[in-house]
């Protein structure tokens, strides 16, 4: 035991100066770790803080593109809805032209004079009960119906094409 207290006597001071560089790499070590995680982190931060503002702006613009769209969907409605007010308009007009110029008219009452009409048997429409064979009676409200039903169809139609050629 007396050579290793003896190698440690002479190496005493090497070994503390050993014994000091070796805590200090190792403080100095941990020290740079610690810096190094510390600066990791803060970019991680700072890409969250980008990816969160990335997202934000990503989020406007599809909120900014969606509001255009719904926008122009409204003006194309509002056309549309024009078109067919007219459409119907004019398919009302040619009803009621095609009815003053097909209606049929109950004849006037015999011996009578004048523009008294024959008084009709049953229902009080005014018309005599033989009615051509070859023609069908259709009442005026019914046609202004199909007026509007075909306006509207045709409507539908020319959107449906229109949404074709898009």
């Amino acid at each position: 035991m007396s050579g290793l207290r003896a190698i440690l006597a002479r190496w005493a001071a090497a070994l503390a100066v050993v014994g000091a560089l070796a805590l200090a790499a190792m403080t100095a070590a941990a020290v740079h770790y610690r810096g190094a995680a510390r600066t990791e982190a803060a970019g991680r931060a700072a890409d969250r803080a980008g990816y969160v503002a990335a997202q934000a702006e990503a989020t406007r613009f599809a909120a900014e593109a969606i509001h255009h769209q719904e926008a122009v969907y409204r003006m194309k409605a509002a056309q549309q809805d024009q078109t067919h007010e007219t459409e119907l308009a004019q398919a009302r007009a040619a009803g009621a032209a095609y009815a003053a110029a097909h209606r049929v008219q109950p004849k006037a009452a015999q011996g009578g004079g004048g523009t008294a009409l024959a008084a009709a048997p049953g229902d009080g429409t005014g018309l005599r009960t033989p009615v051509p064979a070859a023609g069908v009676v259709v009442s005026e409200q019914d046609l202004q119906a199909c007026s509007e039903v075909t306006a509207y169809a045709m409507s539908l139609r020319d959107w449906a094409l229109g949404m074709e050629a898009q």
